[in-house]
């Protein structure tokens, strides 16, 4: 019991976890992004991606996230202590030297392909009907 109290208050000087938020694309990443924002902890996002009819409050992305296949770790530094959202086909590819806390989110299969159509159909994805 006090094992598990002591991994709540750490020491000024000890590094903090990068907390993930995960999942499918369209299974609320995004959602879960700003009620942790909402919340008080601070995001890792560019706003490079802006909010669209998809995503009318935004898609709280963070563009090298992607290259993190490629390699490009050298911005995990600056997310310790902030949220991260990461697709789940990406965690595979980060590097065991930091500590992660992972929020992965689930919705059920149906609604979230009911849910990439829709947005494909409104992006005028002529291979969707």
């Amino acid at each position: 019991m006090a094992l598990r109290f002591s991994k709540l208050f750490r020491k000024p000087n000890e590094p903090k976890a990068i907390i993930i938020v995960s999942g499918l694309p369209r299974s609320g990443t995004s959602m879960m992004m700003k009620m942790l924002e909402a919340a008080g902890l601070e995001i890792l996002t560019d706003h490079l991606r802006a909010a669209d009819d998809n995503n009318p409050k935004g898609y709280y992305e963070f563009e090298r996230v992607k290259q993190l296949k490629a390699g490009d770790f050298d911005w995990l530094p600056q997310a310790r202590g902030k949220v991260v959202k990461i697709i789940s086909a990406l965690l595979e590819y980060l590097p065991n030297q930091y500590e992660y806390k992972i929020i992965f989110m689930r919705r059920n299969m149906d609604e979230v392909l009911s849910s990439q159509r829709q947005m494909l159909m409104r992006d005028g994805n002529s291979l969707i009907k």
